[in-house]
């Protein structure tokens, strides 16, 4: 277990756990279609940041990293049909860590809402544009920068 997550109940740390899977999901179904490309840049964005990032929110992509695939796999299977829908839980999902977050240390606290923003950022990215270079689309820019979290 993460120890800045020792605090918390089971219930609060598998939110705080999954909160990049119910980011990457929120911004890939923001346009009410799951592209394959935005679930795959999320992938290898989770990998890059289980080493390359330097504060202690690495430690939770780390854990994540092993078992990406299933827990996106997993997420996408309770996730309702309707876009509308999906987007609503998601978007609750994402807005659980509010109460979360005052429980963490501060510092980690601040660096887990960066990392989850610079995440939407990307994934965003990573669908359309000219060549599909960061193109961020209308539905998306209303999500990238997480409008449901609050910065701690």
């Amino acid at each position: 277990m993460l120890y800045q997550l020792q605090k918390l109940s089971e219930q609060e740390r598998l939110a705080v756990q999954q909160s990049p899977v119910w980011v990457t999901l929120l911004i890939a179904c923001a346009n009410h279609d799951i592209e394959e490309s935005e679930i795959d840049r999320a992938k290898e964005i989770v990998h890059i940041k289980s080493f390359a990032t330097q504060n202690d929110v690495k430690h939770l992509y780390k854990n994540l990293d092993g078992h990406i695939d299933q827990a996106i796999d997993d997420a996408l299977r309770i996730l309702p049909a309707n876009g509308n829908d999906r987007l609503v839980l998601l978007e609750k999902h994402i807005s659980d860590l509010n109460n979360i977050l005052p429980k963490l240390d501060s510092t980690y606290a601040s660096q887990l809402y960066d990392s989850l923003i610079s995440l939407a950022i990307s994934v965003a990215q990573s669908e359309g544009g000219v060549f599909g270079i960061k193109r961020i689309s209308q539905d998306e820019k209303k999500y990238i920068h997480l409008p449901m979290l609050h910065k701690p």
